[in-house]
């Protein structure tokens, strides 16, 4: 869902009513593009174009899909990228307006042996609550075994993910924590000597029950009613991609560059699932109830990559819908850019390339920017 321990806050809507009792849940929603600064550009999708261990923030199979100049028996793999939505005035869209919104910080390191891939990938992201003092923080793992299959040109992957949530006043100790886990699979077809490439992931939903709160009782916890339970929606994820340039995509091309101007251009279906008694974040802030995800909802997600200077300068645009999660509050339309600039090359173990790159992402309310600097790929 760059990165990819992906999670968004739900908030509070027109209609809202004091908690009275522990019997609501959380809702940890994925409403808008959360990744690196790829995916970001691209308008989130990513499902089968995105590589690597940022890859494997949306799909699984990501890790083992052999970049196109990777002829070596082994190869390794790292990001690390920052987003900020701190200028948002609705950072969850909850139809309130808000004081900033969620940074996030994505890394993750993987491997490959042959046709065995594996890959461990973080994320934070910490939200403060508009009204109140609190601020909340979820961290996810996936850990994700993988493997290529020449044969059929079929890469899949398998693993699981692990999350925990807090929420806490300022600096102070956490008034509650709350942890769970679930499993993700995913796989990619790249069908050799061809331009097009085909994806799906799944995520199981995520229900973290008992409650943690070593320093007060959680039905009155510094005045706050905890809630039972934390839950993350389940999330099926599909997409497809195509690359126009002078040779096709999917085939190994000789030297450590694919230095040709090429135009990619990909599109996703993200489906994520209703949430059982599930109420918005934002307003456990203020103590009152705002129904979310009563329904599963579809986001339409597509973008273009275009290589514009060779091995100097890619530049992105992409779009998405940010469908409702909240009662009687409507989607919204974000538009999203992005760009890489090589700044150096050097000799490390071969030849490298760093890059800086930078992406934004749009819509009424919100406000979200991101810089990363790495490898060229």
């Amino acid at each position: 869902m760059v990165a990819g321990l992906i999670w968004l806050s739900a908030g509070r809507a027109d209609a809202q009513a004091p908690i009275t009792d522990r019997n609501y849940a959380i809702d940890l929603y994925d409403g808008v593009a959360i990744g690196d600064t790829t995916l970001i550009g691209m308008g989130g999708a990513g499902a089968a174009n995105a590589r690597g261990t940022a890859g494997v923030l949306l799909n699984p199979s990501a890790i083992a899909v052999r970049s196109t100049t990777d002829a070596s028996s082994w190869s390794v793999d790292w990001h690390l990228d920052v987003v900020t939505a701190a200028y948002s005035s609705d950072y969850d869209n909850n139809g309130e307006t808000g004081s900033g919104g969620a940074s996030l910080v994505t890394t993750g390191f993987g491997g490959r042996i042959k046709n065995w891939s594996a890959a461990v990938t973080g994320t934070v992201q910490r939200t403060p609550l508009a009204g109140s003092s609190l601020d909340a923080t979820a961290t996810r793992a996936r850990i994700v075994l993988a493997s290529w299959i020449p044969s059929i040109g079929l890469a899949v992957g398998l693993g699981g993910q692990i999350g925990r949530f807090e929420v806490g006043l300022d600096d102070m100790p956490a008034l509650f924590s709350i942890s769970g886990n679930g499993l993700i699979a995913g796989a990619t077809w790249v069908p050799a000597q061809q331009s097009f490439r085909l994806a799906a992931s799944v995520d199981t939903s995520i229900d973290g029950g008992g409650v943690e709160s070593d320093n007060c009782d959680p039905e009155n916890c510094n005045g706050y009613i905890l809630p039972d339970h934390v839950r993350a929606p389940w999330r099926f994820v599909t997409g497809a991609s195509y690359r126009f340039a002078p040779t096709a995509w999917n085939q190994q091309v000789p030297g450590p560059f694919r230095d040709e101007k090429a135009l990619t251009v990909a599109a996703d279906v993200v489906v994520t699932g209703a949430t059982s008694n599930g109420y918005g974040l934002e307003a456990f802030g203020t103590q009152t109830l705002q129904r979310s995800g009563r329904h599963t909802v579809a986001s339409l997600r597509g973008g273009l990559d275009y290589e514009w200077k060779p091995g100097k300068l890619r530049v992105r645009i992409g779009a998405y819908w940010e469908p409702g999660r909240f009662d009687s509050v409507d989607g919204r339309f974000h538009t999203t850019f992005g760009s890489d600039l090589r700044i150096l090359q050097f000799r490390f173990f071969g030849r490298r390339r760093a890059r800086l790159s930078v992406t934004g992402d749009f819509a009424s309310r919100y406000r979200n920017l991101g810089f990363s600097i790495g490898l060229w790929h």
